[in-house]
């Protein structure tokens, strides 16, 4: 697998903790378990990602039409 032409999508710790940062939580608070746990939230939270994909899909379909 290559990345850039077989990957779509990846969430890397530096993205997690950017957003921490936007929401004023430290840097220093983003520790291996802390990070477990965001991993569950966004795997529940990517339930429907089908539906996510399907409707970006649909969109770039329609702009190329």
């Amino acid at each position: 697998m290559e990345f850039g032409k077989d990957v779509v999508f990846i969430l890397t710790r530096d993205d997690v903790i950017g957003c921490a940062k936007e929401m004023n939580i430290p840097e220093e608070e983003i520790d291996d378990e802390f990070l477990e746990e965001i991993k569950k939230g966004v795997d529940w939270g990517m339930e429907f990602w089908t539906d996510v994909v399907k409707e970006a899909i649909r969109i770039a379909h329609q702009r190329r039409s």
